[in-house]
């Protein structure tokens, strides 16, 4: 493969001196004050009847899978995020970069051949840079092998992308209420149905693996119910409808034998934060609160070590970090073309490091101040920052308690097109298996994607009320699933992953396959 790009281009002028393609691979920018973006361009033009499979920021949308290399429809005007795999008929061959760069990378296929697009920027705004040195990440190729399936090609792909992948040490199961309470919990309610479904885990005989009961959002002070959130901030313990300390909730989940978890939001503004933190001359609407953090802000990191410190006194085991791409730049992913920060008014105080330095700096505070013991979930997080720091990943856009719509849109096609991550990146999760109220979702349906998740060797978190597990075949079915979700597989491979965005067909450890109807 040609590895060595035939034009470097900086902020659409000559680099030529001021950004380095190594032998190795590092992309080196140096001698530079200010810049914005880097391109890097191979002559090389790919198949008309290549297929490509790409890489998003942050999860998929239900909208990720394999197209043409030339399609014009293709979503986000065909840019790829970190990666692709291009397949030809014989063989899959990748381009990408390492995990933790210090800038965004997006790919894009032309008439011309390939580009590789890198935001160097603070934000919205040109990185100062001061002249110093940066390597801005690391190209990745690699050739793949005649007789080779894609999803073989893929998975070994993503180690060569990320040869330390930070790992839970089983596979991660258990109980989250966000589909059956949509932060409408109390931690009585919530005890009593998570220890249904650990009951149910452990019929016939108890699970060595022992599952997570993770709190979704609903547990913390909230403004928008009327609590006073002090200069402290959001997660100094838990709200008066909640109705229990949080670390007498933790003891109770460790009576029940599980791990207790629950759900933060690092990023989420409240009006008594301090000015120091507060991106200045924006006016969103992020959850009515009216303006963004500033994710250069020292301050930032404090309270994110302060806040985990407490979760790790109260005796929490698993933290789901939730809206941390989305708090940065007040947009969803299905939105973001080749740019993460696309906002003109995300101007950041700090413009000496890139977009990328920062948000790794806040991925890493996260890790620190978790350590060994904690297990972190990335979610809406920055994929390629998540791969090497955070245990489990999740890959899609939210499921559904309430529209079997939904789950169909986005669970199978995250689990599917996402498969090459699972254990070379982190642990896929896949988001969960819900029902809100009786009808909501059929049975036959949940009941294929229970199934799926199960046997697909990534994480499975199950959102279901005690009152709706009263049918005896109900039962006896997640009382299988569960203890399944509990062994460690092989991941479940996609057999038709190139023809349709929701697979029906998979192939599971030991050789089975099922054949699903979404």
């Amino acid at each position: 493969m040609q590895t060595a790009p035939s034009e470097i281009l900086l902020d659409g002028a000559d680099a030529k001196g001021r950004v380095i393609v190594q032998t190795d691979g590092k992309v080196v920018m140096e001698g530079v004050s200010l810049a914005s973006f880097v391109t890097l361009k191979w002559q090389r033009s790919l198949s008309r009847r290549a297929k490509v499979l790409g890489g998003m920021w942050e999860r998929t949308y239900g909208d990720g899978g394999w197209r043409g290399a030339y399609d014009e429809k293709a979503p986000r005007e065909g840019s790829m995020p970190w990666y692709f795999l291009a397949n030809d008929g014989v063989r899959t061959d990748g381009w990408g970069v390492q995990v933790q760069p210090n800038a965004f990378a997006s790919w894009k296929i032309t008439p011309q051949g390939v580009e590789l697009l890198i935001d160097v920027r603070a934000g919205s705004s040109p990185v100062e840079l001061g002249g110093r040195r940066l390597e801005l990440c690391t190209l990745v190729f690699r050739r793949g092998k005649d007789g080779e399936s894609p999803f073989e090609a893929g998975r070994a792909f993503c180690r060569m992308m990320c040869p330390k992948p930070r790992l839970p040490k089983e596979r991660v199961w258990g109980y989250n209420d966000w589909y059956c309470a949509y932060g409408n919990n109390t931690a009585t309610n919530f005890l009593a149905d998570a220890m249904c479904i650990i009951r149910l885990a452990d019929r016939g005989g108890k699970v060595a693996n022992r599952p997570f009961a993770v709190v979704d959002h609903g547990w913390e002070l909230n403004e928008s119910r009327g609590d006073n959130v002090g200069a402290d901030g959001l997660w100094v313990e838990s709200n008066s409808r909640w109705n229990m300390p949080m670390g007498e909730f933790c003891r109770r989940v460790r009576a029940l034998d599980a791990r207790p978890g629950l759900w933060y939001r690092p990023t989420m503004p409240w009006k008594a934060m301090p000015e120091a933190m507060r991106l200045n001359g924006f006016s969103g609407n992020v959850w009515k609160g009216g303006f963004l953090v500033d994710p250069t802000a020292p301050e930032l990191h404090a309270f994110i070590k302060r806040d985990i410190a407490r979760f790790r006194f109260w005796g929490i085991k698993l933290i789901k970090i939730d809206f941390i791409t989305y708090d940065l730049n007040n947009t969803w992913g299905f939105a973001i073309g080749e740019r993460v920060i696309p906002h003109a008014k995300a101007v950041w105080r700090d413009k000496t490091r890139t977009s990328a330095e920062v948000i790794k700096g806040i991925y890493a505070t996260m890790r620190e101040a978790a350590g060994d013991d904690i297990y972190i979930v990335g979610c809406n997080a920055i994929d390629h920052f998540v791969a090497g720091l955070f245990e489990l990943q999740r890959i899609g856009d939210d499921t559904s308690g309430k529209e079997w719509a939904r789950t169909r849109k986005m669970g199978p096609n995250a689990l599917a097109m996402r498969s090459i991550h699972n254990g070379t990146f982190y642990l896929n999760d896949g988001d969960c298996v819900g029902l809100a109220s009786a009808g909501d979702v059929p049975w036959e349906k949940n009941r294929q994607w229970l199934d799926l998740v199960s046997r697909s060797g990534t994480a499975l978190f199950v959102s279901w009320k005690r009152s709706l597990l009263t049918d005896h075949d109900v039962v006896d079915f997640f009382s299988r699933a569960l203890k399944v979700a509990a062994t460690e597989m092989p991941t479940g491979e996609p057999l038709d992953w190139m023809e349709t965005l929701r697979p029906l067909k998979w192939r599971f450890g030991g050789g089975e396959t099922a054949t699903y109807d979404w």
